[in-house]
């Protein structure tokens, strides 16, 4: 009898743990970047330049948190004048992503509807380190975005879907969804 009750509390502590991260989940909206996406916590903001073999020296914007030993980054980088090598680009991210491991997951997203619609490239590759990375990459109004989701090796259950979750709350406002405010 002890044993049955055991296993209850356990598999209900596990479930109200896994909610109580995913509920911790805010969404930050970043209207000067075009962007809004949800973090399990408040954001790092740095600064930094995206390595490219196609084009030299632009600007990024990184904001990154972290929980439950999974790393959630949000990348922007500035096109400038080079709107031209947008397609180029996020294809050299993803290139470059699936050379670190091997692939498990490719996905071609869709952010909204009809003609609004972003659409953009995911991909969950399991790396050489150990550590799980999900990635879903889009171009929008002169910018490259990459959201990834880097489960450690310290996490230990690769595939927890809460990493999922991060990449699939992105949007690109105004897009007259939600009160779009700056924070």
């Amino acid at each position: 009898m002890r044993i049955p009750a055991l296993v209850i509390l356990t598999l209900a502590a596990a479930l109200t743990t896994g909610l109580a991260s995913a509920a911790a989940f805010r969404e930050y909206v970043y209207l000067d970047r075009g962007v809004a996406i949800q973090f399990p916590g408040q954001p790092q903001m740095s600064a930094g330049t995206h390595e490219s073999v196609i084009v030299k020296d632009l600007r990024t914007t990184t904001y990154a948190a972290r929980d439950d030993n999974v790393d959630y980054r949000l990348t922007i980088v500035e096109l400038g004048n080079r709107t031209d090598a947008a397609t180029s680009l996020l294809n050299e991210v993803a290139y470059d992503l699936m050379r670190e491991g091997e692939v498990l997951f490719t996905d071609f997203p869709r952010v909204y509807q009809g003609e609004q619609s972003v659409f953009g490239l995911t991909l969950v590759v399991d790396r050489m380190d150990g550590s799980r990375i999900r990635t879903s990459i889009y171009y929008s109004k002169g910018r490259l975005y990459r959201a990834d989701a880097i489960v450690l090796p310290a996490r230990g259950d690769k595939d927890m879907t809460t990493p999922s979750r991060f990449d699939q709350t992105i949007r690109f406002p105004p897009d007259g969804r939600f009160p779009d405010t700056k924070q």
